[in-house]
């Protein structure tokens, strides 16, 4: 475990023991990593917790606690009064990327990107499978949320999901509705291809795939800013690819020109429909207009939450924690895990502007 202190909010790095599921290396103790922020302890009772899940790519201390200027969220929840934790899965650095090291178990589709310089030619792969699923994931967080309520002396932990990490957070909101207070998802995964797991696990394939810096931020970021203004900083781009590097040597010496490439596990994604029905705990989706809107609405339209709010947000990708709605989306996580309402709302569908006021409208 290691503490540092910077702008007066603590940051805790820890790795908790976990016995896998995931075949590559099931039955093995491992260390799941672990950060967490927080004020300085003061005494009295337990801060309100969030622990934060990310998406498909990019791993927990890049998407949440990115050190460029205003743009660390953990840090903004820290500040407003919350212990806010977030931890990497199997396959994200810094936790176990088993088989991962090996570039011949990069997946067929994405070899073409370590040809000549890291592979003489494309190769089968020597684990031919793929790595993660669901199901493996939910159990990771189970042991998480179980570490976090004993360390915190709390029954319920509020969960944020952005991207595929919505997924992972409604799931297994889904399966342990005792344990999760609050649900805030943004930029939510749409459907995925399946909704029951692979008869066989784990499915034929290979545990690694890839994206180089130009697909990840011109083609999936810079392509879907359509208004002036959207990203504030435009170096905010290059400090998250150096982050991304940072934290994965290997990674970072597989690219092209010294200029690295993010590697992420192969899933087995399912359920994702049918945890949207069994959802009990409030739940607030924000969405960007310009972040695949019409596929992830898909996702609010099947949420059956008892209470629940949508926030379609005006000027505003898939990246929206790197842009200028950073602002309301600092704001909605403060206001809905503090009061179960956003602006005063308690559920409904609304339209936010730039400047961040709702209006009412259809999702």
């Amino acid at each position: 475990m290691s503490t540092a202190a910077i702008d007066e909010v603590l940051s805790i790095d820890r790795f908790v023991p976990h016995v896998s599921t995931v075949e590559a290396n099931r039955g093995q103790t491992v260390g799941l990593f672990l950060r967490e922020r927080m004020l300085a302890p003061v005494g009295g009772a337990p801060r309100p917790v969030i622990l934060v899940l990310h998406g498909g790519f990019a791993p927990s201390t890049v998407a949440y606690d990115l050190r460029y200027r205003d743009y660390s969220y953990m840090a903004q929840m820290a500040r407003a009064g919350f212990d806010v934790f977030t931890f990497s899965h199997t396959g994200y650095a810094p936790s176990p990327r088993p088989r991962m090291d090996d570039p011949v178990n990069v997946d067929a589709a994405f070899q073409q990107h370590l040809v000549p310089h890291v592979l003489p030619a494309p190769q089968a792969p020597r684990y031919p499978f793929k790595l993660v699923s669901s199901r493996t994931e939910w159990d990771e967080i189970e042991t998480i949320v179980d570490f976090i309520r004993e360390l915190r002396g709390v029954e319920q932990v509020n969960l944020v999901g952005w991207s595929t990490g919505a997924p992972r957070a409604g799931g297994y909101a889904a399966l342990h509705p005792d344990k999760v207070g609050r649900l805030l998802l943004y930029g939510p995964s749409q459907f995925f291809d399946r909704e029951e797991a692979p008869a066989a696990m784990p499915e034929p394939g290979a545990p690694t795939l890839l994206q180089t810096r130009e697909f990840l931020l011109d083609r999936r970021w810079r392509d879907h800013v359509h208004d002036e203004g959207q990203i504030e900083d435009p170096a905010v781009c290059d400090a998250f690819w150096q982050e991304l590097m940072a934290i994965d040597e290997i990674g970072a010496g597989w690219g092209r020109e010294g200029l690295g490439i993010m590697r992420a596990p192969n899933r087995m994604n399912f359920g994702w429909k049918a945890s949207l029905a069994k959802i009990a705990a409030p739940t607030l989706y924000l969405l960007g207009e310009h972040d695949n809107y019409a596929r992830r609405i898909e996702s609010w339209n099947a949420l059956a939450a008892p209470q629940r709010m949508f926030v379609r947000v005006a000027g505003c990708s898939h990246f929206m924690q790197f842009e200028r709605a950073r602002h309301l989306l600092y704001r909605a996580t403060i206001e809905w895990m503090s009061e179960g309402a956003f602006m005063g709302h308690r559920d409904g569908t609304f339209a936010a502007d730039t400047q961040g006021s709702l209006a009412p409208a259809p999702a």
